[in-house]
């Protein structure tokens, strides 16, 4: 057991410090930080997960497994005895009737292997602490990466928002020449201002949405220093072949072995079943024996010695209580397994079809989607400029681009966050 601990430790370490040195290599740039998603996962573990092995309690659990492998010290007395008041008479001279004094040491034996199990119970319990505190990473991680996504989400929709403003305040210019050229009517003219103001107000609430949006990954990753901004770079989440085009089943049957809290749980039924066999030997007694040196002016024998043995007897409390509480305690923890099973199938059946979903709706716009509305923009703005069709298509033109970019990226960032989400429940 102490061997699996040693290499969960030694296998979280190597690649922390993997991820820290990825972490090194993010840009800083006058409290500008850019930064990719394992950057940002590496500085959340790196500044973050002291922190939350602190709220787990491990140094607690590792304070118990010392108190539970340690002896019981023995018991050291001195007895006086056979005390006369003549003894404190000035003239009295009598050796005969000096005190008797009598040291005494005593030392409990525990019996039937109480020792061992209650030692074998607490390193079961820090290896399942242990295993709580990979699956708080586990869950958090997923936010760092949910929180990336969203930050690279606002990120394209700023620059969709400000490329938009920019591309009216364009046809503003144009169409100003032609409105004093008599062109262009002044009421179409008024039109495109109103559309330049509705896409100035879009870039203000998308740039409101990115500063929102790098706070919350910044307040995860602990604000690192030197750094009041932080940027995602893409590209956005890569699908692991290995893990995407497995079936649902196996992704399950490899959840059930790779999710720390089900590997947490089936300790637990371990570490009861310990303390269940622990109930049990409680009824068998325990020994207490002594070894004690007397020597007594005022005997035969002077000086004398012997030993003694104690055993208490269960004739009325043979632990019946504890031993019921050990039983409830290994049903609770079976049904705990059961339950997380439960849940780990529900979650990797969830994810996979929500990310299933999200990957197709994706490809459709990469494969047909994105082509086409670029090329309607480039042709209805062509049109416009030769007089073949009015202000109000060209309008309706800006509008669809504008709305098929934001949806795409939106589809793009569900797809990310829809697999980070898989990859929480498959246990990664």
């Amino acid at each position: 057991m102490k061997i699996l601990i040693i290499k969960i430790l030694i296998g979280l370490f190597f690649a922390l410090w993997s991820l820290t040195l990825r972490a090194e290599t993010a840009t800083t740039k006058e409290g500008h930080l850019v930064i990719t998603e394992q950057e940002a996962i590496a500085l959340f573990y790196q500044r973050n997960l002291s922190l939350i092995a602190a709220s787990f309690n491990i140094e607690n659990a590792q304070a118990d497994q010392i108190i539970a492998s340690a002896i019981p010290n023995p018991v050291f007395s001195f007895t006086f005895s056979s005390l006369s008041p003549k003894m404190f008479q000035r003239e009295f001279s009598d050796r005969t009737t000096l005190p008797a004094i009598s040291p005494q040491i005593t030392q409990l034996i525990e019996t039937a292997g109480k020792r061992r199990l209650r030692i074998e119970s607490s390193e079961l319990a820090v290896e399942a602490v242990n295993f709580d505190l990979k699956d708080t990473v586990r869950v958090l991680t997923n936010a760092v990466r949910r929180s990336y996504y969203d930050l690279l989400l606002a990120q394209k929709t700023a620059k969709v928002a400000s490329e938009n403003f920019e591309r009216y305040r364009d046809i503003i210019k144009a169409n100003s020449i032609r409105l004093k050229a008599g062109d262009i009517a002044e009421t179409d003219f008024t039109r495109i201002e109103i559309e330049s103001l509705k896409a100035q107000g879009d870039q203000n609430q998308a740039q409101t949405a990115l500063i929102q949006a790098r706070s919350v990954l910044l307040l995860l990753l602990g604000w690192p220093e030197n750094s009041l901004e932080i940027s995602a770079v893409e590209p956005w989440a890569n699908a692991s072949p290995a893990i995407a085009h497995a079936g649902q089943e196996q992704l399950f049957r490899q959840a059930l072995e790779r999710r720390p809290d089900l590997q947490a749980a089936r300790i637990r039924i371990d570490q009861a079943k310990k303390m269940l066999t622990l109930a049990n030997r409680l009824a068998i007694p325990d020994v207490t024996v002594g070894a004690f040196y007397q020597r007594d002016p005022g005997n035969f024998f002077a000086d004398s010695g012997g030993v003694s043995v104690s055993v208490p007897l269960p004739l009325f409390y043979r632990q019946e209580g504890e031993i019921s509480k050990a039983h409830v305690s290994v049903n609770s923890s079976e049904l705990a397994l059961q339950q997380t099973e439960q849940m780990v199938q529900a979650d990797v059946m969830k994810a996979l079809v929500a990310w299933q979903s999200a990957d197709a709706v994706a490809q459709r716009f990469e494969t047909a989607a994105l082509e086409r509305i670029e090329k309607l923009r480039e042709a209805e703005e062509f049109a416009y400029s030769k007089g073949a069709i009015g202000l109000l298509d060209l309008i309706d033109a800006e509008r669809s681009y504008k709305a098929m970019m934001l949806d795409y990226y939106t589809a793009l960032a569900n797809r990310s966050k829809a697999w980070a989400d898989l990859l929480m429940a498959y246990g990664e």
